[in-house]
């Protein structure tokens, strides 16, 4: 990866590796299998890096694309809603963009990765283990995202394992809550 320093990533990858300690030294967790998927992440310079490629994982941003358009749904169905309310959106006070959002849910099922987790699996015990994992681990990552301040999470920075359905999370550059302090769209995790 150019043009960024992933010393924080490679951090982020070690703290992972030491609550997964935590996380099998503990009966509970060893049988609600948490854990944290992790790889290997390898600065090379101040501004680029190697990172391991996660291997049989998809975005949540592919898998929904792929999903809307085998349906002939527009990708982008929630933004048009929104534009649809208002015309300048980034103008609104944050209560005021909170109602567009909350308009544009109203407006659209919000199942597509409920549906995409059940089409790609290949019986209903598949499917509720894969559910599971996915819910377990969007729990643990939400924790562990939230006492990090992990910022910057959007459908393509958020990956699914085609297997287990286990939440992976990429690209921690936004960390220690300076999302939070953005003037424009800050964020907050979970």
């Amino acid at each position: 990866k150019g043009h960024e320093d992933l010393k924080q990533d490679e951090r982020v990858m070690q703290l992972f590796g030491l609550i997964n300690g935590w996380l099998a030294e503990h009966e509970a967790s060893l049988q609600g299998d948490l854990s944290i998927t992790r790889f290997a992440v390898v600065p090379l310079s101040s501004n680029s890096g190697l990172i391991e490629w996660v291997p049989r994982c998809d975005t949540l941003h592919q898998l929904i694309k792929l999903y809307r358009k085998s349906r002939h749904v527009e990708l982008s169905v929630e933004y048009q809603l929104m534009k649809s309310m208002c015309a300048k959106c980034e103008e609104l006070s944050i209560l005021q963009k909170v109602e567009v959002f909350r308009h544009a849910l109203r407006n659209t099922s919000g199942a597509d990765l409920q549906r995409v987790l059940w089409l790609q699996s290949r019986s209903s015990e598949v499917w509720l283990s894969r559910r599971t994992a996915y819910c377990r681990s969007l729990a643990v990552m939400s924790m562990v995202g939230y006492i990090l301040g992990l910022g910057d999470r959007h459908p393509s920075n958020l990956m699914i394992a085609r297997e287990s359905g286990q939440v992976v999370h990429i690209d921690f550059g936004d960390c220690f809550e300076i999302t939070a302090f953005r003037e424009h769209y800050p964020e907050r995790i979970p």
